[in-house]
């Protein structure tokens, strides 16, 4: 599963570390966040996880959210949810091309 990877692993560090250098977009619903990352960020396989035009949604694993939980944590604090936990995420990407721009987010359910 795509969500599972190590590039989309790298991709939510680099947002974690690089928060000036990304663009948080103003969501409606409360356990989402969706966030633009320069394509200028390099990204293993791109073609795989940020399909052009499309969108490409994946749940996250267990495992993954075993292993990297303080990270999504850190994601999951940034939404206006009123649940105190989460024990899904969903994670959708995709490549905007005229804007330049990787599209990630993340649904907390």
């Amino acid at each position: 599963m795509a969500s599972n990877s190590d590039s989309i692993y790298n991709v939510l560090t680099y947002i974690h570390r690089h928060q000036d250098r990304v663009r948080f977009i103003c969501q409606r619903n409360s356990n989402v966040i969706a966030i633009g990352v320069p394509d200028t960020v390099p990204v293993a396989n791109p073609e795989i996880y940020f399909p052009v035009g499309h969108l490409l949604v994946n749940r996250m694993d267990n495992d993954f959210l075993a292993k990297h939980g303080e990270l999504l944590n850190d994601f999951f604090a940034r939404t206006n949810s009123s649940k105190l936990d989460y024990q899904e995420v969903w994670i959708t990407t995709s490549y905007i091309k005229n804007a330049q721009t990787y599209l990630v987010e993340l649904s907390f359910e």
